[in-house]
């Protein structure tokens, strides 16, 4: 389950969904130094915020163990959207955003 403890920190909207995030995942991320700072980073960038570090890294694995059991993208999504304040757009965002980060390898499931 997801922790209401992911957050909106801007009311902007977010242009940045499923298609468009790898563009955001590259500039966001240029001066990370490992996984776990790209993808805080990225979320950052989409206005996204965790009540720590480890409970960013922590649930965006949350993503792949979900996606591990057998659930869509577009489940985890949903999920995220009905647990957090995040918009439909950053939960998608932070779906894939792990995804790619934590298990390219599931990335097949997204849809």
């Amino acid at each position: 389950m997801f922790s209401h403890r992911i957050t909106t920190v801007a009311s902007t909207a977010i242009g940045a969904a499923a298609i468009g995030l790898a563009a955001v995942a590259t500039a966001g991320t240029a001066g990370a130094t490992t996984a776990d700072d790209a993808f805080i980073a990225q979320m950052h960038s989409l206005g996204i915020s965790f009540t720590s570090p480890q409970e960013a890294v922590k649930e965006g694995h949350q993503v792949c163990s979900e996606l591990a059991a057998g659930k869509t993208g577009t489940d985890i999504a949903a999920e995220v959207l009905s647990q957090t304040d995040l918009t439909t757009k950053q939960a998608a965002s932070f779906v894939v955003g792990a995804t790619k980060t934590y298990c390219p390898q599931l990335a097949t499931q997204l849809t």
